[in-house]
């Protein structure tokens, strides 16, 4: 994907945020999995879940009846869960085909704490640093700052326009040299 796709993508992303108004980043998350389910057309349902111990903070499984589960790792901060999100659904932009839930008895021995469906998710998994992972980390990345910007721009509206006068006056006194005041000893 050249720069100017990459650019009219997001563009198309931001602009589903941008009619949904979302206020909050927890607002935000949530909005991912709908805009996602658009996307795909079909279900795609969004789990928290704890992956302490794991490499991973994601993933994105297509299950047998067509339906998506999309993990994130639970984390704190919903900004974080955002990027995570992103990341997930920057894959399925790109084309990249999600995991299909396989079984893997083993898996569920190492990570006991994972659900089940995340442990063969994860053991179906072979390349995690690969070209597609990069280009899902920047595309995500190039998301969240196009959102987060749109989230400061709703927080901080522009100022109001300046009076000319005060205008004409304030660029008299910004030329002039301060003078301070000097004290008799």
């Amino acid at each position: 994907m050249n720069r100017r796709e990459r650019d009219e993508l997001c563009d198309r992303v931001v602009e589903q945020f941008r009619q949904a108004r979302t206020d909050t980043y927890r607002e935000a998350c949530r909005h991912v999995g709908r805009v996602m389910s658009e996307l795909l057309q079909a279900t795609v349902e969004l789990k928290f879940v704890s992956m302490r111990g794991t490499p991973f903070s994601g993933a994105t499984a297509l299950r047998s009846d067509g339906t998506y589960i999309v993990y994130c790792a639970n984390s704190r901060s919903w900004y974080h869960r955002l990027g995570i999100l992103l990341h997930e659904f920057a894959h399925l932009l790109l084309g990249h085909q999600p995991a299909i839930l396989g079984t893997h008895s083993g898996m569920r021995s190492l990570m006991p704490h994972l659900p089940g469906a995340m442990t063969r998710l994860i053991a179906g998994r072979s390349a995690h640093a690969d070209k597609g992972e990069r280009e899902a980390e920047e595309l995500a990345d190039e998301l969240l700052e196009r959102l987060t910007e749109q989230q400061n721009a709703q927080d901080h509206p522009e100022p109001p326009e300046i009076a000319p006068h005060v205008v004409r006056i304030a660029e008299g006194l910004a030329h002039r040299p301060v003078q301070g005041r000097h004290r008799a000893f």
